[in-house]
């Protein structure tokens, strides 16, 4: 009889014996849950945050804990309702991995950000249904994941809008009233003193006629295009190099602090700077078979002109 009692109790109890010890042990079997406290829920395993969502992409990230994968080829996106279209999601290059289940796939470890492009014509809310599956490097893979994350809809431009946007662009008043300020900049204590200089170093004593006429239009058009090419230059890459505050350094206040103070001394008397002797003498045969100037020579000074003065002018038409 005591035999009989214990053959019973060790077919009961073998059971749930054996239910223990399969929960204890890591499951490599695809879509096995383990109840372990080694592994984590899937959503804490693999968190999925909407990082931004504009009328032209939606940006999702997803962070796997350490120790959790995702695969590249389980992701999916749809949408409800099912007739907002979707771009194909950018999806950047993995990690490559021989896997049991899937053989050779791509795989992410770490923080993983993927852009849907959005259909330009139709801005209306809906909700993104997405789906993926990971596993964990102990052994363990999930069954595919679903979430569903809303989007919020882009309204169209308002008639107001229309109505105001025309207003931004340049009309003939603007250029006029730009023009008139650039007229009146040059009679600045800044602009003033360099008109006769420049008048005898251009025209060279040959006023009026069409040999002025060329001297000064010389003068004025690579002055001019410098300025554009400045602005340009500046619009392009001033903030993106944060030029302004690079001129600010150390590096670029004290040369041209010693730059000014050398200068300063020659101009008191403590020496003296000139062009060496051949190069002087070279200049002055040229200037002197030069009559009333030359188209060159007024081009090159238009254009050291627009570096000289720009200090004066820019600051006054930038606002």
């Amino acid at each position: 009889m005591r035999r009989l009692l214990f053959v019973l109790c060790l077919l009961f109890t073998l059971p749930v014996m054996a239910t223990g010890l399969l929960d204890s042990r890591p499951s490599a079997t695809l879509g096995a849950i383990n109840n372990s406290a080694d592994f984590l829920p899937v959503r804490e395993a693999f968190k999925l945050n909407l990082i931004d969502s504009t009328p032209e992409t939606i940006k999702l990230r997803f962070v796997p804990t350490e120790g959790y994968y995702l695969y590249r080829h389980r992701f999916a996106f749809k949408t409800e309702p099912a007739d907002i279209a979707l771009g194909t999601a950018q999806l950047p290059a993995g990690e490559q991995k021989h896997d049991e289940y899937f053989g050779d796939v791509e795989v992410y470890h770490g923080i993983l950000d993927v852009d849907i492009p959005r259909p330009t014509n139709d801005q209306r809310p809906f909700t993104l249904v997405v789906s993926y599956q990971g596993c964990a490097d102990k052994g363990l893979c999930y069954p595919p994941e679903t979430e569903r994350l809303s989007i919020a809809g882009t309204p169209g431009p308002t008639a107001t809008e229309s109505t105001n946007a025309p207003a931004t662009s340049w009309n003939w008043r603007d250029l006029a009233l730009f023009f008139l300020a650039g007229l009146g900049l040059t009679f600045t204590p800044c602009v003033l003193p360099m008109l006769p200089i420049l008048s005898g170093v251009v025209l060279r004593g040959q006023v009026g006629g069409l040999r002025g006429f060329s001297l000064s239009l010389a003068y004025v058009l690579p002055m001019a295009a410098c300025f554009a090419l400045l602005g340009a230059l500046m619009g392009m890459f001033g903030a993106q190099l944060n030029l302004q505050a690079r001129l600010q350094s150390v590096w670029v206040l004290v040369p041209f602090a010693l730059f000014f103070g050398v200068f300063a001394l020659a101009m008191f008397g403590v020496f003296e700077l000139k062009l060496p002797q051949a190069i002087s003498n070279r200049l002055d045969r040229v200037a002197n078979r030069t009559q009333g100037g030359s188209l060159w020579g007024a081009a090159v000074l238009g254009v050291v002109s627009s570096l000289l003065v720009s200090p004066c002018v820019s600051a006054p038409l930038a606002g």
